[in-house]
């Protein structure tokens, strides 16, 4: 009796260490989160009083520390915008929208800023069908879609099993309203599906980049006696699709105009 006391007083005090451990680390999460909501509130601070260099370096310290949300992208081009920075707006604009496609805050401030865009292009017209759908793709968060898939599914669930035991069995109007459910569901399923799976593949392998100097030389070759093939200037956004040792950067603009640049010209998105 007096060991099986001694090992379920271990087995008590192993449970308590462990408690004791989870309540520490979700003490910390907690204090961190509080520490980095103070910190973020104080860069918002300074942006009010019109202090944006000193904004601008308490967000950067907060994406230093890996500590990013949309919000915090979003205030930081919204300081570099003041501060007359175009490119760097554009580009933590761009970093916001990853994180939160379909926030109109975000979509507003870019449109804005694209309009004092020296680089212009003027793409032909395009079916409005497609042209609404390339809209809808850009501004579709795919976790939101997953979940209405899943609530879809859920719904249907309750309905047909609503349908199964309130009707009798084998009666025209059941079986009409199960195919119904069933249908619509479905197609509703297969094309939220479709969708998060083109918003997916079209983002992943999509990586672009801002121009930050005010002008820049794009070259033939990754030399710059090279031959400049044309000119970019500050917030234009280009592919990336090359790079040599962090130097030098081979870009596409719209698909057509292909080069070389310096990478330090550039800000990735």
């Amino acid at each position: 009796m007096f060991k099986h006391g001694r090992k379920n007083g271990a087995c008590m005090s192993k449970k308590f260490l462990v408690i004791l451990f989870v309540m520490l680390s979700i003490s910390t999460l907690f204090a961190n989160d509080l520490e980095r909501e103070m910190i973020f509130k104080s860069g918002i601070s300074a942006f009010v009083a019109e202090d944006y260099d000193k904004s601008i370096d308490i967000f950067q310290e907060l994406i230093s520390q890996g500590k990013v949300s949309w919000e915090l992208y979003y205030n930081l081009a919204n300081a570099y915008y003041r501060q007359g920075e175009l490119g760097n707006a554009i580009r933590y604009w761009e970093k916001a929208k990853i994180l939160a496609p379909g926030q109109e805050d975000i979509i507003y401030n870019l449109e804005i800023a694209e309009k004092r865009l020296i680089d212009k292009v003027i793409l032909p017209d395009v079916f409005p069908l497609f042209k609404w759908y390339r809209s809808l793709r850009s501004r579709v968060n795919i976790a939101d879609l997953v979940f209405y898939i899943g609530l879809i599914l859920f719904v249907s669930l309750l309905l047909l099993a609503f349908i199964r035991y309130r009707l009798k069995a084998g009666s025209k109007k059941k079986s009409r309203l199960a195919w119904t459910i069933r249908s619509i569901a479905l197609l509703l399923i297969l094309s939220f599906s479709a969708l998060a799976l083109d918003a997916y593949t079209t983002r992943k392998d999509q990586n672009y980049a801002i121009i930050l100097e005010n002008t820049v030389n794009i070259y033939s070759e990754p030399d710059e006696d090279s031959k400049i093939l044309f000119v970019l200037h500050e917030g234009s956004k280009v592919k990336l699709n090359k790079n040599i040792e962090n130097t030098w950067m081979y870009i596409s603009y719209f698909d057509d105009k292909l080069g070389w640049i310096k990478s330090e010209t550039l800000g990735e998105i």
